[in-house]
């Protein structure tokens, strides 16, 4: 099944299960580690891809794109304390591209979502779009 660009889903779930195996079990696991680190999170199809809020405020979201999948980290102001980490992957101002998850990325958005969601209140955007410099390879 070739993978489309676009993809109308009302859930998670139904996002999820549209998507070819590998990458729904990548975004699965980015899912599960969310949810494990912030149980309390609620899930729904913002911004047209899978997003979790945390009391109230958008911290992450996924998806899957033609080329990529991508987490966005909705605070992203709050992504510079990982700018060194960062330089590894390919960055926009909120989102970290990749075609595959490898375990080292797993275990940085483990503690990106640990940071984020514990400094959210901080992020002077919380989850709003903003200006603020970018972190990404082009603007190094």
């Amino acid at each position: 099944m070739p993978h489309a660009l676009k993809i109308d889903a009302a859930t998670v779930e139904d996002y999820l299960a549209q998507l070819p195996d590998d990458r729904r079990m990548a975004l699965d696991a980015i899912r599960d580690t969310l949810l494990r680190i912030w149980p309390t999170l609620k899930e729904d199809m913002a911004y047209g891809m899978p997003t979790f809020h945390l009391d109230g405020h958008a911290l992450a979201a996924l998806a899957s794109q033609k080329s990529f999948m991508a987490v966005y980290i909705m605070p992203y102001d709050l992504l510079v304390a990982f700018k060194n980490e960062l330089k590894l992957y390919d960055t926009g101002r909120s989102c970290i591209r990749f075609k595959r998850l490898s375990p080292e990325l797993l275990e940085l958005l483990d503690r990106v979502f640990k940071y984020t969601g514990t400094r959210l209140t901080e992020s002077q955007y919380l989850g709003r779009p903003g200006n603020v410099k970018s972190y990404s390879k082009s603007s190094q």
